[in-house]
């Protein structure tokens, strides 16, 4: 399945499926985070293309899981029903902003008719970058945001996110994060993290009201965040004896 969009600027672009392989390749290399997530990322996965180059993927969509997939955020007559997420996306430079919009408004709808059960698509934008307008321009409703910390590593500039201090399957990234708290390399930031939401059908009901969308707001706050130190070291030599 291909679609076809003629532009003014960029000539004839062309939107479809992907290997999973070339879209983690191209995220973790482009991405502003760098960072790709095995188990949920990467369900379906969308490239664009200029037709006079169809062989050279020029940006990717990548679909996948919820994080809490089991989490129930919605309603949905259809017992199979389910709420993707649009994990990653990037573009190049070179075909310009709006290809941002022809991108999502695409891969929406090739994803609607690889999978009958997606009733929503969810996504999130990161209050580092901005509060969402590609979605806003792409006809999502907004729900709302909520605060997520950030961790920056003084010594590497590396940030993190604050899961991987407390709710992480990485054994090796929950050690390095939390030693690194421990001797003082972590700057933590508070960031609004801005909900966004693609009904498919009328038959979707979110848990909360949809709300307006939010005036345009970027940046992010530095904060202390004050953890139980001996918690962590007593966690830390548990899993140490483990390995």
């Amino acid at each position: 399945m291909v679609i076809r969009k003629e532009t003014k600027n960029l000539g004839n672009i062309l939107v479809k499926f992907v290997s999973k392989e070339l879209a983690k390749e191209m995220t973790v290399k482009n991405h502003y985070s760098h960072k790709w997530n095995d188990g949920s990322f990467g369900k379906y996965n969308f490239g664009i293309f200029k037709e006079e180059n169809p062989d050279k993927c020029l940006g990717v969509a990548v679909y996948g899981y919820m994080k809490n997939p089991k989490a129930k955020l919605f309603t949905h007559p259809n017992p199979k029903a389910w709420m993707c997420e649009l994990n990653r996306m990037w573009i190049d430079d070179c075909l310009g902003h709006n290809s941002e919009t022809l991108l999502i408004a695409a891969s929406l709808k090739l994803l609607r008719q690889a999978d009958k059960n997606i009733v929503a698509v969810q996504s999130f934008a990161d209050g580092r970058l901005g509060c969402g307008t590609i979605y806003k321009a792409a006809n999502f409703k907004y729900y709302g945001y909520h605060h997520t910390r950030f961790l920056e590593n003084i010594r590497t500039g590396e940030f993190i996110h604050e899961q991987i201090l407390t709710n992480t399957t990485s054994v090796s990234g929950y050690l390095r994060s939390n030693i690194s708290y421990l001797i003082g390399d972590l700057k933590t930031y508070q960031v609004k993290t801005y909900r966004y939401i693609y009904p498919f059908c009328k038959h979707f009901k979110f848990k909360h009201p949809e709300l307006s969308y939010p005036e345009y707001n970027k940046g992010m706050n530095t904060i202390e965040w004050v953890r139980n130190t001996t918690s962590i070291k007593d966690n830390i030599t548990y899993l140490l004896q483990k390995i």
